[in-house]
């Protein structure tokens, strides 16, 4: 199975030099979503092509993935797991069992529309991440506009987008029942059809008041919908508008 490897980076986890893998298929279909051959891979298999993200990372058998990381142990001091959607992942589990017994601390990205699963890792002693990113779209109310999907050989959720991700985040907030600390931080891109000031309220409402909450700027030029290509980002004063208005409610917003 094919898997997207970024051998080292220092901006993936913060304060520390880690490896990043990137695993296959996704339960949804971000219209700006620029790895879109990644996303659209079976959970299983990966995809088909030889390299990610315009060719900046190789995509590799995860077998290649395991061999880095005891190879490169003495120098890293984490490792990131990333996707697509890296909790619908069958490798998930091995990931991080290898990355522990190498010594390495362990960061997952998600979009947190699995919560169960997400529960069954915070509450399990081998498994628990020492930290969390989740990535949050819009508003929840507007999950509805985005295309959701069941990759193959996943199970279908009967629950809808809007509730799972609720949950997900009632779950971080009850920090004092993981198994190990857990750093969390939640991430939106401002994009501007799907995140404006009033999704930025809405957001914020659902956050504790100490929450870490990193916003990036939308880049189009290969979105996974041509269309969005089209579509103008915000201007540095009104992106500066939005993140001041996050900080009125969550003081620790920042422009990553």
């Amino acid at each position: 199975m094919n898997v997207g490897l970024q051998k080292t980076t220092l901006v993936n986890y913060p304060r520390k030099v880690a490896a990043a893998v990137f695993l296959p298929g996704c339960n949804l279909r971000c219209p700006y979503c620029y790895n879109g051959e990644l996303v659209c891979a079976s959970v299983s298999e990966g995809p088909a092509g030889k390299s990610l993200q315009g060719g900046m990372n190789d995509y590799v058998p995860i077998e290649a993935v395991y061999e880095h990381i005891e190879k490169r142990k003495p120098v890293l001091h984490g490792l990131v797991i990333s996707g697509g959607e890296a909790l619908l992942s069958p490798f998930l589990p091995e990931l991080i069992l290898r990355a522990r017994k190498a010594g390495l601390a362990v960061k997952l990205d998600t979009n947190g529309l699995l919560p169960d699963k997400m529960y069954s890792l915070l509450h399990d002693d081998a498994l628990c991440p020492d930290m969390i990113a989740v990535d949050i779209k819009t508003a929840p109310a507007r999950y509805h506009e985005l295309k959701f999907c069941c990759p193959a050989g996943t199970e279908p959720s009967a629950e809808q987008p809007e509730a799972a991700l609720k949950r997900t985040l009632m779950i971080l907030q009850e920090k004092h029942m993981f198994r190990r600390p857990v750093e969390i931080e939640y991430r939106t891109v401002l994009v501007p059809p799907l995140v404006a000031a009033e999704d930025i309220r809405a957001i914020s409402a659902l956050l504790p008041s100490d929450a870490a909450w990193f916003f990036a700027p939308f880049l189009p030029g290969n979105c996974l919908n041509p269309a969005w290509n089209t579509i103008r980002p915000y201007t540095q004063a009104e992106t500066e508008e939005l993140i001041r208005l996050a900080g009125t409610k969550i003081p620790n917003s920042r422009l990553r």
